[in-house]
């Protein structure tokens, strides 16, 4: 019976450190991110790794027009080839991995659960969509090349 319980007892500590360090930094969200794909499953590691060697051979191929940029003092926006679409303010859920964001444009709210995080990569899943995808973003400061309009006659 007393092995029982230590053996349960290890087990539970073990699980509690274990869940405890796998708990994101959330001072790395602030920055700009860009959208670049959406997956059925986050990536690896190193599979992020591959796909940055990919964007940074080809950042117009790649990185899209929507971004988020989270600030430090908890604002966010949301922006769609660069027109304000959303703007508000953030927190965040440690525990369970969560981005609260509180839209003043549109008053609404939503959730992202975050899949992963580093100082290169966002995945996030938006709680109160219908879908599972995962929407990857990349942290860059990469300025697009502006577009050339010719009006022809």
């Amino acid at each position: 019976m007393k092995s029982k319980l230590k053996n349960l007892l290890l087990t539970a500590i073990l699980i509690s450190f274990m869940s405890c360090s796998t708990t994101i930094d959330k001072s790395k969200i602030v920055g700009s991110w860009y959208f670049v794909d959406y997956t059925n499953k986050p990536y690896s590691k190193t599979e992020l790794e591959t796909f940055e060697k990919e964007i940074k051979n080809s950042p117009e191929g790649w990185i899209k027009h929507f971004n988020y940029k989270f600030d430090k003092n908890n604002t966010y926006e949301y922006k769609i080839y660069n027109a304000l679409t959303k703007k508000g303010t953030y927190s965040t859920n440690n525990k369970q991995d969560l981005i609260f964001l509180f839209d003043k444009i549109q008053s609404k709210n939503d959730t992202l659960k975050v899949e992963y995080l580093d100082d290169k990569f966002l995945q996030v899943k938006i709680c109160s969509s219908e879908t599972e995808r995962i929407a990857i973003y990349y942290k860059t400061e990469y300025k697009f090349p502006k577009v050339e309009v010719s009006i022809t006659k």
